[in-house]
């Protein structure tokens, strides 16, 4: 079975790894695609998400030899198996080495403990990791040629303008629009929340504003999972087809996997042989901890930690076996992780033989459960540990964290809100288990990225490059609109138009 090529099948249809699925794929029993059509179409049209129906298995010794590889070499490695057939091996080579100029940067605080920074990027976060992927991948899909899915790949050269919704928190705006901005043949509008005080920082917003040219900007009176809502419902409105919408969003397989490289690497660098190690995963719409998920399930020997903070959700189910998303938001520092439905946790569930499958109210329009299906919550939890760290908590860690004196070349290091969950997460996790084992506690942003927030403990970051140059400027062109349906429906219209006219003068 784990001969075949990888297919992808939608989560609202079937179980990862339940009895037979691999037989009904190919009877086509159970409908998938390959991973260039889940790429492109980004979701399923009843809003289900592409899961893989095997994974590609990496060995001991060929985890041993990445030690000494660059990161750029790890990612083909790790992600050959994936893209088997459907880009060369050359092409992926290509795409990591013009991709990753930048890899982690790990913090040793002590013998066990690592902060693993991945704020080295052009936007200073974690997503970078695949935002700078993504879109090379998707120029590559149209101009190579295809070994399989060719009626769809040709398909791909007739389309004149494929559209990249985007929903953020926070940082994957800014990843998503800097790795879009400027290409050809691809259009981003960003929609971000307007109304909630301290959900998008004055750097996160002048990241994704200042941009201009195909990316586009638009503030909407919600939270984060309001924007996501309007989102995943453009991508599947047929009146709008005619404008390819799919997403950039971790819900897009095509985003998701190459975090997968990250887990690999820094594996290699900290641990001995074999060794087991726990990654610490402050998390909110989830996509970084599947990810994780995924690498274990590729045959790295890791076990997860999450952390979120008081959208406790995750946290909620792991403990009760009850899945209960919130119905209100609870506005964090952390706020990246401000979400009450966590997309990816659909993805989590599958990999455990459970199944959640999301609709609407026919009433009210809010958005329920129509099907859940437990998983093997047992398994889950030999597998990962989850804690919630409150924001009062992420204040304290901040503080205490910084006049430890910890430095990083000459430069005091800091915690910013998220990686504050996590390095929270990380001490309740040795307080519970009282043994020593190593754990890598991912920092998933830069703290220059808050300094409102750090500043209230008289904490002044050092400004990385990419962010400095923002300082002076003021931000650029955005649209502020109702948190409305058709009023957003129809700005994207107006502005798909503008952007077809304006690709048509730079030809």
């Amino acid at each position: 079975m784990l001969n075949r090529p990888i297919r992808y099948f939608n989560t609202n249809e079937a179980i990862f790894g339940s009895d037979g699925l691999e037989e009904k794929i190919v009877m086509n029993k159970v409908k998938s695609v390959g991973l260039a059509e889940a790429i492109i179409i980004g979701q399923a049209p009843d809003g289900g998400l592409f899961m893989p129906t095997h994974f590609p298995q990496i060995s001991l010794d060929e985890i041993n030899g990445m030690k000494d590889m660059t990161y750029s070499r790890i990612f083909t490695t790790v992600m050959k198996g994936f893209f088997k057939g459907v880009l060369s091996d050359k092409t992926l080579e290509r795409i990591a080495e013009e991709a990753y100029t930048f890899e982690p940067y790990l913090e040793h605080i002590s013998k066990d403990d690592i902060i693993a920074r991945l704020d080295e990027g052009p936007t200073a976060a974690f997503k970078d990791y695949a935002a700078q992927v993504l879109f090379r991948v998707v120029e590559a899909l149209i101009k190579e040629k295809p070994e399989n899915e060719v009626e769809f790949r040709q398909k791909l050269k007739d389309i004149d303008l494929l559209t990249y919704i985007v929903a953020t928190s926070g940082d994957t705006g800014g990843a998503m629009g800097k790795a879009i901005h400027g290409r050809s043949g691809v259009w981003m509008p960003i929609l971000h929340s307007a109304d909630v005080p301290g959900e998008i920082s004055e750097l996160q917003a002048k990241q994704m504003d200042t941009l201009g040219e195909n990316v586009y900007v638009l503030r909407i009176k919600t939270d984060f999972d309001g924007c996501q809502s309007i989102a995943q419902d453009l991508q599947k409105d047929p009146e709008l087809e005619y404008m390819n919408p799919t997403s950039a969003n971790s819900i897009n397989i095509g985003r998701l996997i190459p975090q997968v490289a990250y887990y690999f690497h820094i594996y290699s660098k900290v641990a001995d042989s074999g060794e087991e190690v726990y990654f610490s995963v402050p998390s909110g719409n989830f996509g970084d901890a599947v990810a994780g998920f995924f690498a274990k399930k590729m045959g790295l020997p890791i076990k997860l930690i999450i952390g979120v903070n008081e959208n406790d959700v995750f946290e909620r189910f792991y403990r009760t076996g009850i899945y209960a998303p919130a119905e209100k938001t609870v506005q964090c520092s952390s706020n990246a992780m401000n979400v009450t439905w966590p997309s990816n946790i659909r993805r989590f569930v599958q990999l455990y033989g459970g199944q959640i499958i999301d609709g609407e109210d026919p009433h009210t329009k809010e958005k329920v459960i129509q099907k859940f299906i437990l998983p093997n919550l047992k398994q889950i939890r030999k597998d990962a540990k989850a804690y919630s760290i409150t924001n009062k908590e992420v204040d304290t860690i901040i503080k205490e964290f910084y006049d430890k004196g910890y430095e990083i070349d000459g430069l005091h290091s800091t915690l910013e809100p998220h990686g504050a969950v996590g390095w929270g997460a990380t001490q309740k996790f040795r307080k519970e288990n009282g043994y020593d084992v190593k754990v890598v506690t991912l920092e998933t942003a830069h703290s220059a990225k808050f300094p409102e927030r750090l500043r209230k403990f008289g904490i002044e970051p050092e400004l990385p490059k990419c962010l400095s140059e923002l300082i002076d400027k003021s931000h650029g062109d955005f649209i502020e609109l109702e948190n409305d349906y058709n009023a957003v429906k129809k700005a994207i219209v107006a502005l798909y138009q503008k952007e077809l006219k304006r690709c048509a003068l730079n030809k």
